[in-house]
């Protein structure tokens, strides 16, 4: 999903307005820091949230949710203005779908999906709320194009994950010799890929 952040950063950078690059970019920021540091706490020290089953948040969830919302909503804007708000229900609907149904099984537990889910819906509906402040301009059809071009052959190349940065931040931070995983969580059995 970095990617197509990166491509709607570009988006708004280079054709819609610079403010609403540098908006995109603190949400962006603000909830990737969210996620990382409940990921580095967990990793760092074992602490989560025992009594809801979350160690972390999902980044995938997040990512999905925030992506998908904001990515169909300027999609959709380009071709009437009237169409952002519906086409950012459709994306939060079918981005939560996504987290619960295929991210929670195969990457995090239930629990933390629908966190990272939350997260990326709020991140993603305070993006567009404070966009209808600014006065962007349409992205070209060429740029729109080339964008999900890009994306396109992004998703076929293999993905590279943020966790064993997360990791080595986490042990240095905290001292511990080896990051905790949910095995390691007391009563947990179960183990998740991060």
């Amino acid at each position: 999903m970095l990617p197509a952040a990166i491509v709607i950063g570009l988006w708004l950078w280079f054709n819609a307005s610079r403010r609403a690059a540098c908006l995109w970019g603190t949400v962006l920021l603000g909830v990737y820091a969210v996620v990382a540091t409940s990921k580095i706490l967990y990793k760092g020290w074992g602490v989560g949230i025992d009594s809801l089953d979350i160690a972390v948040i999902s980044g995938h969830a997040m990512n999905a949710c925030l992506i998908c919302t904001v990515g169909l909503s300027l999609l959709a804007r380009q071709w009437h203005p009237a169409l952002r708000w519906p086409a950012a229900v459709v994306g939060l609907v079918a981005s939560v779908w996504f987290s619960v149904t295929f991210i929670a099984p195969a990457v995090h537990p239930l629990p933390e999906a629908i966190a990272g889910a939350i997260a990326g819906c709020v991140a993603a509906l305070v993006f567009l709320v404070r966009l209808e402040r600014l006065d962007a301009e349409s992205i070209p059809i060429s740029a729109i194009a080339i964008g999900v071009t890009v994306i396109i052959l992004c998703a076929g190349i293999p993905k590279v994950t943020a966790e064993s940065l997360l990791n080595h931040c986490a042990m240095a931070i905290s001292g511990v010799s080896h990051a905790f995983e949910r095995a390691d969580w007391p009563g947990r059995a179960q183990v998740a890929r991060y």
